[in-house]
């Protein structure tokens, strides 16, 4: 017997045909456009995580003509389930102007799910024994010269089906309306082209792709995972380092909005990252429940020793169980060895700029009820490490220097549903470093408020 689950998985290629230089091995454009392929999802419903990995994705056109839009023997894996409408850049390419109808995705041929208990599948895609697996679909692609154009490929989840007997995912891809997205985010490795002022650089992606514009946003961070140092502007970078920039990605200017900088050079085999939420600790080491990766984990749990890692945000004593954790490092296919630690919601580090840990870190999700410049007034709905703070209580959210996800400061209006992160001085009010947009910018959010109160700590979803 099947079992439906829910997964989706829209591959955006956004096109932009322009007339000037390319990266790294690109050719001059004129007949061609500028290509960036993300991957997104939807929220699964029987699964918690869901884990693929994507090694090329290729555009037919009427003729018969072939063009890869990605292509990576090592491929990028995915947890579909933290891609929320969303995209995740994939890959820039110059590709000719044209229409295209046919669309090859390559994926491995494994699939890992996690249910809602944190028991793990390890399904395949077919029974062929082949490495990899390949499906295709129709559509309408037209890249016009000195236009932009987006193609999104959805894994329909509501499609899928997992048979049990034979242990094998069925997709079912359908083409997407792009405009659906809130948002695209990134996380690129590559080397500095050139630096243009202290907030903004061109990034050479380690890819074929084109050239991208990174621009920091006014709280990131750049660091240097050699020496510990941890800076809010370009100082620390200089042309040809290797780095990895995170952060909000503008298909139509290709431009990194980034919130973190990481260089790289001097830091041994820092290839890979992974998000999570600490579940167990144990000196040093540990025990993160994995939301998000770029590396197909072996289990649900993955133990990390961090007491040799750089804290770019938050110290190694201010860990706690149920702390959001963004770690980079190095994978060597059995074990994670971390470089880069940033507690999320805590302040960055920076010698020249160390501000004060004391005040407790708090998640607190709510719907917004007044707006006053910089200041939100909030309902709360939810709380973690918030201590006097009740469900239905109001507070004051403090945006001044947050890094918002899934929209922007334009987003922050009454009735839409927020996530901060951030220091918690009293019980009154938050300085918010990071604020996620729950309901989509302008779209009320009419689920169950809960606002009932029984004194207890309820966790976020």
């Amino acid at each position: 017997m099947k079992a439906k689950f829910f997964i989706a998985i829209p591959l955006i290629a956004t096109l932009a045909a322009c007339g000037g230089g390319s990266g790294r091995g690109g050719a001059s454009l004129g007949s061609e456009g500028t290509l960036s392929v993300l991957v997104t999802d939807n929220l699964a419903q029987d699964y918690a995580e869901v884990w693929v990995t994507v090694r090329s994705i290729t555009a037919t056109d009427a003729n018969g003509q072939v063009v890869t839009l990605y292509e990576d023997t090592a491929g990028q894996t995915h947890n579909l389930s933290q891609l929320v409408n969303i995209g995740a850049l994939v890959d820039t390419r110059n590709i000719t102007t044209g229409t295209y109808n046919r669309f090859e995705i390559v994926l491995d041929n494994a699939v890992t799910l996690v249910d809602q208990n944190g028991v793990v599948t390890n399904a395949r895609f077919d029974q062929s024994g082949n490495p990899t697996f390949s499906t295709s679909i129709t559509g309408t692609l037209t890249v016009d010269a000195n236009q932009a154009a987006t193609l999104a490929l959805d894994f329909d989840l509501q499609q899928f089906t997992y048979d049990a007997g034979t242990n094998t995912v069925t997709p079912v891809i359908v083409q997407k309306d792009p405009t659906s997205l809130d948002q695209t985010v990134s996380t690129v490795f590559g080397e500095v082209e050139s630096i243009t002022d202290g907030t903004r650089f061109v990034l050479d992606p380690a890819g074929d792709g084109r050239n991208l514009t990174v621009v920091l946003h006014n709280n990131a961070t750049v660091t240097n995972t050699a020496s510990g140092e941890v800076l809010s502007d370009t100082r620390g970078l200089s042309v040809n380092m290797k780095v990895s920039v995170s952060g909000t990605y503008d298909t139509a200017t290709l431009t990194i909005t980034a919130a973190t900088v990481q260089i790289e050079n001097g830091a041994v085999g820092v290839r890979h990252k992974l998000e999570g939420t600490i579940m167990a600790i144990n000196g040093s080491s540990l025990t993160i429940d994995i939301h998000e990766a770029s590396f197909m984990p072996g289990a649900n749990t993955l133990i990390v020793d961090v007491s040799n890692a750089t804290f770019s945000h938050g110290r190694l004593d201010q860990l706690a169980v149920g702390q959001k954790v963004d770690i980079k490092g190095a994978w060597d296919g059995n074990s994670f060895t971390p470089a880069v630690v940033e507690i999320e919601g805590y302040s960055r580090n920076s010698g020249a700029d160390l501000r004060s840990y004391n005040d407790e870190y708090a998640e607190i999700n709510g719907r917004i009820t007044e707006v006053n410049g910089d200041r939100l007034t909030v309902t709360v709905r939810e709380r973690e490490h918030a201590s006097g703070i009740k469900v239905g209580d109001s507070v004051t959210i403090d945006s001044t220097a947050s890094w918002i996800e899934r929209g922007d400061a334009g987003c922050l209006m009454v009735d839409a549903i927020i996530e901060a992160k951030g220091p918690l001085p009293d019980a009154t009010t938050m300085i918010a470093n990071n604020i996620e947009i729950e309901n989509g910018c302008g779209r009320r959010d009419d689920s169950d408020d809960d606002d009932d109160n029984d004194g207890a700590d309820e966790p976020l979803s």
